[in-house]
């Protein structure tokens, strides 16, 4: 076919027109590209400051986490009162020594810590007083002691220290000393000086014992040096460990000794001096082991240190004499622990037994000791006020042993003093203690107090106070402690 010059024009106007087309939509397309980009690019700028914000966010998280985990392993590892070691950290601390002690024979001692005198402060000026007496000595412990040693309080008024490689006695001997003297200087809280002491138990590692053991002969010292008189520090020795081993056995022994039924009440008659007729009798506990009386020194002293069992001794003793008045009409005095002076358990178990039971209240006295007293005074007060107004009788016993008798008189409301043996025994030779003692008894009479003289051995003693209606006598001059049924026999007499 021939092309004609129409059909040129024709077709270069048919190419123009799809150029224009074409430039038209390449443009618009163009424009949609750049728009998409710009989307784009805002997009990635958003996501940027997203990623930006979470990343500061984990950071922070990340940060906080890492501060928590401080503060935790700060709980986990530390005394939160006073800032030293807790018992987590010290027990790990302990075994690591002891594995570099027996590594590289590096020997290190052992000391445990126990304040004497703390309780009473505590019990007198309030738990804030306490906390700064125990953050004071926890700073004077450390200023005693080397960088390397560790200081740790185990809690309570209770430290230890183990004093590494240190391989000389005498340097022990140092340290404790200096820790004994930093200790018992006054401490002055809000304007109260307060004064507490340090007993130490001291054990030097002999490459045999585990961590456990070598802290229960830490211990086992401590408690030798506080039966020595406190304010002093005491190595462990074998001989302790004998002592320990029986202890536990008689312990272990006492312990079921409730349950079969092996502890008696034994009653010492106490005496009128009008009439020489018994008008009431001291309550005391006695042990029947496989039918043999155990003396009272052997077992007494250990049921005094489990709080449990005294207590649950105590308020067996005192539901069978509530069982027992309907059988005499005599007085039934029964010792109080201090440690039954702590809590208001006492206060409640008369409380139940007055349910249970009825009886004349008036029939029965509560004895406390001036020392019981003065390691509670506050709480102790308290609980005895309230057992006062709850009908019950106090007396205070052993008076003229302790340091504050004039103030236990004004602060308690006692029924009866009982005078300490001791102002007895040079009656007939000092005319001195005949005086002071007529002063007491006059003393006692102002304050509608009534008299028990203890320990009365010889009809002497007897000659000097018969017919004295405010006094009456207790001793083996008239009866050593009875069985009740005896009780019984000698009161129908």
């Amino acid at each position: 076919m021939q092309l004609t010059k129409k059909m040129l024009i024709d077709e270069i106007k048919a190419l123009k027109k799809a150029s224009a087309l074409h430039a038209k939509y390449s443009v618009s397309q163009y424009k949609n590209v750049l728009k998409t980009l710009d989307a784009l690019e805002a997009e990635k700028e958003l996501l940027e400051q997203k990623v930006k914000q979470r990343t500061i966010h984990l950071e922070t998280e990340i940060q906080e986490n890492k501060e928590l985990t401080n503060k935790l392993e700060k709980v986990a590892k530390y005394d939160q009162l006073t800032g030293l070691a807790n018992r987590y950290l010290f027990l790990n601390e302990l075994s690591i020594i002891q594995n570099e002690a027996n590594l590289l024979q590096k020997p290190f001692a052992l000391l445990f810590i126990d304040l004497d005198g703390f309780k009473l402060v505590n019990d007198t000026y309030g738990h804030e007083i306490g906390d700064v007496l125990l953050q004071t000595v926890a700073k004077r412990l450390r200023s005693v002691v080397r960088k390397e040693d560790m200081v740790a309080r185990l809690g309570g008024d209770e430290f230890t220290i183990i004093l590494r490689n240190i391989d000389q006695k005498s340097k022990v001997e140092f340290i404790s000393t200096k820790i004994i003297q930093s200790v018992k200087e006054v401490i002055s809280i809000e304007q109260i000086n307060v004064y507490v002491g340090a007993s130490i138990g001291i054990y030097l590692y002999d490459f045999e014992s585990d961590v456990q053991d070598m802290i229960a002969k830490a211990d086992i010292a401590m408690y030798e040096a506080k039966k020595g008189g406190k304010g002093q520090f005491i190595f462990f020795d074998g001989y302790m460990q004998e002592q320990l081993q029986t202890t536990t056995h008689i312990k272990t022994r006492i312990k079921n000794a409730l349950q079969r039924e092996e502890f008696v009440n034994y009653y010492q008659p106490v005496i009128g001096s009008n009439d020489l007729e018994i008008k009431g009798v001291e309550v005391l506990i006695r042990w029947k082991d496989q039918g043999k009386l155990v003396p009272p020194d052997k077992f007494i002293p250990l049921l005094e240190e489990d709080i449990s069992l005294i207590k649950e001794v105590t308020f067996w003793q005192i539901e069978d004499t509530i069982k027992k008045l309907s059988k005499i009409d005599i007085t039934f005095a029964i010792n109080i622990s201090a440690k039954l002076l702590s809590d208001n358990d006492l206060i409640e178990t008369l409380q139940k037994l007055e349910k249970k039971y009825s009886f004349d209240k008036k029939r029965i006295f509560f004895e406390v000791t001036e020392t019981s007293l003065s390691s509670n005074f506050l709480v102790a007060s308290k609980i005895l006020k309230t057992v006062k107004q709850m009908g019950y009788n106090l007396s205070l016993d052993d008076f003229g042993t302790g340091y504050s008798s004039l103030a236990y008189l004004r602060e308690f409301p006692f029924d009866v003093m009982k005078i300490d043996k001791k102002f007895l025994d040079n009656l007939a030779k000092s005319q001195k203690d005949k005086k002071l003692l007529d002063a007491i008894i006059y003393m006692a009479h102002l304050l509608d107090m009534r008299i028990i003289l203890e320990g009365v051995e010889t009809q002497k003693q007897v000659n000097m106070f018969e017919k004295n209606e405010f006094t009456k006598f207790q001793g083996f001059f008239f009866s050593k402690p009875l069985e009740f049924e005896t009780l019984l026999k000698n009161y129908k007499r």
